[in-house]
This record gives structure tokens, sequence and C-alpha cells, in this order.
């Protein structure tokens, strides 16, 4: 077995064998034989032919599952912390006159703290310029992703209608639960309670994030776009 079997069967040591497989190894495995054979008669050394004909391809995955998507990952991470630092900024913002009760006070504190560790993050991947680092390659699965957001989104829906469901119960049923009536005595008792229900839906940023990261993978997907 030569050089260029054993490379190509590494290539494919974590997929079964079936008639896809097969038929891209023995495309693949034909391809770099023709370009070894092409630099080789050009004078290079058969070791320095195969060393350059397989320099570019270190990974299958991306050709035998649509679903998988090879990204530029520090890029698109880059890019996907610049909106989740974006996200925390508008939600501590909009939290600033919630701190009027106790959760509020903790919930913008936690939001500015969580600003702070974003922000940290994104200096650090905008401001690295090697290129080894910035041109960082991962294949995702799209696919699993999708379903991911999907599910986030379905379990942030489930969250919020059973947070309110449940509060409406305890708060306007109370007087049949407790025989205790829910008074709201002028615009500050009524602005504590209003809080209290819209304080879960600052939780938003999370699946708008997985939303988000959807819609980078095919911005960053390698060969959709030019290099810096």
């Amino acid at each position: 077995m030569n050089e260029l079997q054993m490379y190509v069967d590494r290539l494919f040591r974590r997929h079964k064998n079936n008639k896809q497989t097969n038929d891209l190894k023995a495309e693949i495995l034909s391809n770099l034989e023709a370009k070894v054979a092409d630099l080789t008669s050009g004078g290079m050394e058969y070791k320095q032919a195969v060393k350059v004909a397989t320099e570019n391809i270190d990974s299958v995955d991306f050709l035998l599952d649509h679903g998988n998507k090879k990204i530029y990952f520090t890029r698109y991470l880059t890019e996907l912390l610049q909106i989740a630092l974006l996200y925390c900024l508008i939600a501590w913002i909009v939290t600033i006159p919630l701190r009027i009760i106790g959760e509020g006070i903790v919930l913008n504190g936690v939001l500015f703290i969580i600003f702070i560790i974003v922000g940290a993050l994104f200096l650090i991947f905008r401001f690295i310029k090697a290129n080894r680092f910035v041109n960082m390659t991962f294949t995702c699965d799209q696919d699993a992703i999708k379903r991911n957001r999907n599910l986030i989104w379905f379990i942030w829906i489930l969250f919020i209608t059973v947070w309110t469901l449940g509060n409406v119960a305890i708060d306007f049923g109370s007087n049949i639960w407790y025989s205790h009536q829910i008074k709201i005595g002028g615009p500050y008792q009524f602005a504590v309670l209003a809080i209290r229900y819209a304080l879960p839906f600052v939780s938003v940023i999370i699946p708008m994030l997985f939303q988000a990261s959807v819609k980078l993978i095919a911005k960053y997907e390698v060969g959709s776009q030019d290099e810096d």
C-alpha cells in the first residue's frame, strides 16, 4: 500500500464503508495520484510531491454529509461574540429601570458582569492577528445546530408560558387559593407586579443567539467569502 492510499484511508477512518464513501475515496485517490504524477514529472521528489498534494486535504467530513459545513471558526466566533455583546448591552440598559425591585437589581448586575466577560473575549478574538488563528477552520453539523435552535426556542416559549400562567394563577387566583385578593394600590405596586412578569423575557437573548449562529454558518463557510 503506497503513501497516498494510506493517507486516503486515514481520511476515511471515521466513516463506514458504503457506496458513497468508496466512490469518494476512489475519486480523491485518483486526483491525488494525478497531482503527484504531475509534480514528479516536473522534477519534484516523490515524497515532497505527496506532501504538496495532500497538504490542503485534512478532512472529508463536509463532503460526506451535506449537513456538515466547514467554517472559519475564529471569524465565526468573533462575530457571534460581537452580537452577544450587543444583546447584553441592550438587555443591561433595558433592565436599569427594573432595579426598583430586588430581582431587577440582581438581573441588571448579572447582565453587566456577562457584558464585561463577553466584551473581554471579543477583544481577545478581535485583535489576535496570527494567520493560523484567524484562518482556523472547524466542521460543524448545520442540521444539528438548526435542530438545537428550534429546541431552544421551544424551551424558551414553554418557560415563558409556564412562568406567566403560574404567576397569573398565584396573583389573580390568590383569592381562591388563599382567600387573599391581590391589591394594586398605585403606580408603584403596579410597576412591581409588571416587572416581575417582564424579567424572564430578558432571557430571549439566548434563543436569539442560537438564531444568529445559524445565519453566521452560511456567512463564514469556507469558500463562501474572500480571505481577509
